[in-house]
């Protein structure tokens, strides 16, 4: 069992599969890269979608669930894959882009699976939120972990800014970021001071979230299409 594995059992679906989960719905063509042990795989299934998925790892393709269309046991970043897929309404890269060689090439070729009406759902960790701009600002750490942010397979990083820019360079448009808020600045000690701290949770902490996404997202999702002018 590997650690994301054990994270869902754990934990179950994150903020940000829930989401994933919603924003497909029913009865879709759905691609999912990296689909793991097949944990949101049974969700799609559930909801009647018809599914195709790709996933690298052997032992983790092997607990997939029975139901699955097509399964391509190898690397999104094989070349040959495209020419083996079809055309899908949702394509789905939940916490994948940041452990692939080239991301940019392999957004590219996605277009080619893509209609004009098919959603790109990509999830990632937000690598300028406040929780690691103030673990480096203090402690000038940078130390890799098994998983979250700092994940030890990670080879890129992003940011709620710079996704959307990369999305654009490579023919898809972004049209909707959510994510998951980590604390603001000072945000425990403001909440501590009497009336003041009940003021700042109820008129201005969302206003300040939603001003300042780049800080507040720990993790983010991006829904993206394809760009009008491909």
């Amino acid at each position: 069992m590997n650690v994301y594995e054990e994270t869902f059992k754990k934990f179950g679906f994150s903020l940000t599969q829930q989401e994933i989960l919603r924003l497909v719905g029913e009865g879709k063509a759905v691609l999912e890269i990296g689909a793991s042990a097949g944990y949101m795989s049974r969700a799609f299934l559930k909801a009647g979608c018809i599914l195709d998925v790709v996933e690298r790892d052997q032992k983790a393709s092997e607990k997939l669930p029975k139901g699955i269309r097509k399964i391509f046991n190898e690397s999104i970043e094989n070349k040959t894959v495209f020419t083996k897929l079809g055309k899908y309404d949702f394509i789905i890269m939940a916490d994948v882009l940041e452990h692939l060689v080239n991301p940019c090439e392999v957004l590219q070729k996605l277009l080619k699976t893509a209609s004009a009406n098919t959603v790109l759902l990509i999830s990632l960790p937000n690598v300028a939120c406040w929780a690691m701009r103030k673990q480096l600002f203090f402690n000038g750490d940078f130390t890799y972990q098994d998983s979250g942010l700092l994940d030890k397979t990670h080879l890129h990083f992003y940011t709620v800014n710079s996704l959307p820019e990369i999305l654009t360079k490579n023919g898809w448009k972004a049209q909707e970021i959510k994510g998951t808020i980590t604390r603001l600045p000072f945000e425990g000690l403001i909440s501590k001071i009497p009336v003041f701290g009940f003021i700042f949770k109820k008129v201005f902490y969302q206003r300040l979230v939603n001003a300042f996404k780049n800080l507040s997202y720990y993790h983010f999702l991006v829904a993206a299409i394809p760009n009008e002018k491909n």
